[in-house]
């Protein structure tokens, strides 16, 4: 299996607040497009779950400061982004029909190189990740590449 990317590039600039980072209750989130399966977002944890049982078909990890799932229109692909303060993470899987096969990405993804200019003060490079936009069709996913941006005075 092969994963065609489009990627489209973004900077964001914005303050962070403590309080963001803080959890809810277990959450479900992104239900796929057949109803099937969700994520679930808990304390310490992010799942791919099935809906109906609760069953976990993905251990996605710890939560981290924010999650996204996006499903292609036919439920067997999904693409999970997950943000921390300055990077992230992309993952992809398969539904193979039993079982969520990961398929890696690219190594050489393009990623923005982006020339700012030596008298913005204060505003500093901080973090930069990927995150999943859409599926275009089946096996070929729109990431977007993110540059975090800080005053730091």
């Amino acid at each position: 299996m092969k994963v065609r990317l489009v990627s489209s590039i973004a900077v964001v600039c914005f303050v962070v607040y403590p309080w963001q980072w803080l959890a809810a209750e277990a959450e479900i989130k992104y239900p796929s497009p057949d109803g099937k399966m969700a994520l679930r977002i808990t304390d310490a944890s992010v799942e791919l779950i099935q809906k109906a049982s609760g069953e976990v078909m993905v251990d996605l990890g710890i939560a981290s400061r924010s999650q996204i799932l996006v499903w292609s229109p036919d439920s067997k692909w999904v693409a999970y982004g997950s943000r921390g303060d300055k990077e992230g993470e992309v993952s992809v899987y398969f539904w193979n029909g039993s079982t969520f096969q990961e398929v890696p990405l690219p190594d050489d993804l393009p990623f923005p190189d982006i020339k700012f200019r030596k008298d913005v003060g204060s505003i500093r490079h901080y973090g930069a990740w990927l995150t999943p936009l859409r599926w275009l069709k089946p096996g070929e996913l729109e990431l977007s590449n993110e540059v975090l941006m800080l005053d730091s005075g």
